[in-house]
């Protein structure tokens, strides 16, 4: 019997031709709370506050709709995705230490649409380690450590797939599954029991390597926008109003209790428009690490001498604004391959699997099924502000069979190539965003300045060191794998491990993407200037503004941003809800 990804994908792409229904231009003129941004925070701020609760939100997000992009429920799609107008499609400074051979075509995503980056992400589902969680509480977090987060994570998650860990939670809104397991996995596994790594469950233990969970469903994707605005939609429509295609532009004060400043309302601009709207009770910001700041600049909040500067009134000088941008640079790193049968790419077969099971390669995001976190030897340099050394990994490394393009040249000769992200989890190099002017539909500044600090460039080597330990084991040597190296670096002299440090270092500089940028707008304690917010997401020295994103992180994380991010939506409302006896 046909369970079919045909039936449901046919369905959801009939729909999604169709008006959608949860859009409204209806905007009354105010609300009790203002949730700025539909990805992954802020739809389930919007989707907890409005639940029985009685109360009246507005979500304010400035791409299109989700429902109408045929690109969205397809992992297969990934690719133009990235190239389409759901991006936001950053443009990063020139760097100085890094992206050397990228120039000024080095890009940076975001999701510009209902569903934020999770309508147009690679889907993977990591928590990060516990570690992580209790080195927040160390660096001010106070109530984010591990036993905090964990049961918000649980209260998310839906594992449909009864092969991950009991420690998953089971029953929520979100529903996760273990990736497709491409024989080139499955291959990559054995060579890890060979070098000595361990396999692991993510949930149980994420040193060592690990079948990928993904968003996805039936070998659907499921994004925020359907997880946790559409469903039940219904019985919210009365509380809760979506609106697309609305770019705020500013938030708005006025002198409250004990002279500080309340926000009360926000404009945007749709349609060529600007509008305004005002909220009873608070505002939230979820527009993510890099629309997040700009927004609390354009609105007089944030560095007192970079605001003058664009002459924007100032309503609080917040220095560590858009300060602290940090994020893993993920290398790209190529391996030959010279049997086809770990390097399978698309074929009819596999489109027909997936079609009819919803299953195989086109299920997968480029086909990638394990993740592999290990530490290194330097294990401690880029703990950034912790002194107690937190024993998360240092390095993830994220495998493809995919056939991927190489961005450089190479004397190299192979038949296939595999592609992998190589990333160090906890950088501590560190970057930062401004505002290039006033006008809202202009990009910020964005800086990352990646690989200014040479703790992450020895970290990368100690990645690279992992990966030829691979490159150099039986299993691996049998379908034979290995590195295919640019000219740039003078590839044709190290063709075979080990490899000079000097070589990795000019590989790691010359190319890479960033993906999972964070922490502009951090949590902290009161004497840290640098904090933004407190450990409620409460904008320090204001009222009636919070932050609920990616930017309120104090350090990166061990995993990609995705699920920390669901989480933080998730502990946000209850927040609030306390906040405001809800």
């Amino acid at each position: 019997m046909m369970r079919s990804t045909l039936i449901a994908l046919g369905m959801t792409l009939l729909a999604r031709m169709l008006y959608d229904p949860m859009i409204t231009n209806d905007v009354s003129e105010e609300y009790d709370f203002i949730v700025v941004g539909g990805g992954a925070s802020g739809a389930v701020v919007a989707r907890e506050l409005s639940d029985k609760t009685g109360m009246t939100v507005l979500l304010l997000e400035a791409g299109d709709s989700d429902w109408g992009n045929p690109l969205v429920p397809s992992p297969t799609m990934f690719d133009m995705l990235q190239e389409s107008p759901a991006n936001w499609n950053y443009d990063i400074a020139k760097q100085k230490y890094s992206l050397l051979e990228m120039g000024k075509n080095a890009k940076y995503p975001g999701g510009k649409i209902l569903g934020g980056s999770t309508s147009i992400n690679a889907m993977n589902y990591l928590r990060g380690s516990r570690h992580d969680y209790d080195s927040w509480e160390d660096h001010g977090a106070k109530g984010w450590s591990w036993k905090d987060v964990e049961p918000i994570f649980k209260k998310n998650e839906n594992a449909v797939d009864e092969n991950i860990s009991e420690k998953a939670g089971r029953g929520g809104l979100l529903n996760i599954s273990i990736s497709y397991q491409h024989p080139f996995s499955v291959k990559l596994k054995t060579a890890a029991k060979e070098i000595g790594v361990e396999e692991v469950d993510y949930f149980d233990e994420i040193e060592g390597i690990s079948p990928l969970v993904c968003t996805k469903h039936k070998g659907i994707r499921q994004s925020s926008s359907d997880a946790f605005l559409r469903t039940g939609y219904k019985e919210r429509e009365e509380y809760l109003h979506i609106v697309t295609n609305a770019l705020v532009s500013k938030v708005h004060f006025v002198t409250g209790a004990k002279t500080k400043q309340k926000a009360t309302g926000v404009s945007y601009i749709k349609d060529g428009k600007i509008n305004t709207v005002e909220a009873r009770r608070e505002i939230i910001l979820s527009a993510g690490t890099i629309r997040t700041p700009q927004l609390l600049m354009l609105s007089g909040i944030g560095p007192k001498n970079h605001l003058e500067e664009m002459k924007i009134e100032v309503v609080e000088d917040l220095p560590g604004v858009g300060a602290n941008l940090q994020d893993r640079l993920e290398i790209l790193v190529f391996h030959a391959i010279d049997d086809h049968q770990y390097a399978t790419q698309s074929t009819m077969e596999s489109i027909m699997e997936y079609i009819i099971n919803g299953t195989g390669y086109n299920s997968a995001v480029r086909g990638s099924g394990v993740v592999l976190h290990h530490k290194t030897k330097y294990f401690g340099t880029n703990v950034s502000l912790s002194t107690k050394k937190r024993p998360f990994p240092s390095i993830q490394e994220i495998f493809t069979p995919k056939d991927a393009p190489l961005p450089f040249k190479t004397r190299e000769n192979y038949r296939f190539n595999t592609a992998l992200l190589l990333g160090v989890q906890h950088p501590k190099s560190k970057g930062e965003i401004r505002l290039k002017s006033k006008n809202p539909f202009d990009q910020p500044i964005i800086d990352p300045n990646y690989l200014s600090e040479e703790d992450d460039i020895k970290m990368y080597i100690e990645g690279f060191r992992k990966l030829e330990e691979f490159e150099m084991s039986q299993t691996m040597n049998e379908i034979g794998f290995r590195l295919i190296t640019p000219e740039i670096c003078n590839g044709s002299l190290y063709t075979k491990p080990p490899r000079p440090d000097e070589f990795y270092r000019c590989y790691e500089k010359s190319y890479g993407v960033g993906y999972h940028a964070c922490c502009t707008a951090k949590i902290g304690k009161e004497n840290d200037e640098m904090a933004v917010v407190d450990e409620r997401l409460r904008v320090r020295y204001v009222e009636s503004l919070r932050v609920a994103d990616a930017s309120v992180m104090p350090h990166e994380t061990s995993s990609n941003t995705q699920a920390p991010c669901y989480m933080i939506g998730r502990k946000a409302s209850e927040m609030i809800k306390q906040d405001w006896n809800i």
